[in-house]
């Protein structure tokens, strides 16, 4: 992945930074990578620019992003799936992240958004854990699947047993 760039006051091209940030949010502390930038401290109230001290800039798409990342880890922490957890089961299972939301029941990129995104709900995020920790949850959920077809919940109820034994 390219590394994203601003440009610093001298013009010059500067990287995006990430570092672990630990926040209680909620009254539950929660650790989770904050995006920023380095830039020159400045004093608020008349302007001056301290060219010897660098403190942490964040642009509005950075601010927004870190906020996605502190509710994510929020809702991890009070039992939602993490997305990493996802993308491992999916590949372990080669199913593809479409199939998947419709064995769920969700729409049909539903389960790519939160790999990329983070989860969107408590309630969501607490039922793909749930399902992810009990195979025979998601094997019930493919037999019910309308929308997949006989020969399709075969295959991918056999990559789940296989697996299992």
């Amino acid at each position: 992945m390219e590394t994203k760039k601003v440009l610093t006051r001298e013009n010059l091209p500067t990287n995006e930074l990430l570092d672990s940030v630990e926040k209680v949010f909620k009254g539950v502390k929660l650790t989770y990578t904050e995006a920023y930038y380095l830039d020159y401290e400045v004093d608020e109230e008349t302007g001056d620019i301290n060219r010897n001290k660098k403190v942490k800039h964040y642009t509005k798409n950075q601010v927004n992003r870190n906020l996605k990342a502190l509710k994510n880890a929020y809702h991890i922490a009070k039992g939602a799936v993490n997305p990493i957890d996802i993308i491992n089961f999916r590949k372990k299972y080669k199913i593809s992240a479409s199939t998947f939301s419709i064995i769920l029941g969700f729409s049909k990129n539903t389960i790519s958004n939160i790999e990329n995104n983070g989860i969107t709900s408590l309630p969501s995020g607490r039922l793909i854990k749930m399902c992810l920790n009990n195979k025979k949850i998601i094997q019930h959920y493919i037999q019910l699947c309308d929308a997949i077809d006989d020969h399709k919940k075969a295959e991918l109820s056999n990559r789940l047993l296989e697996e299992s034994m």
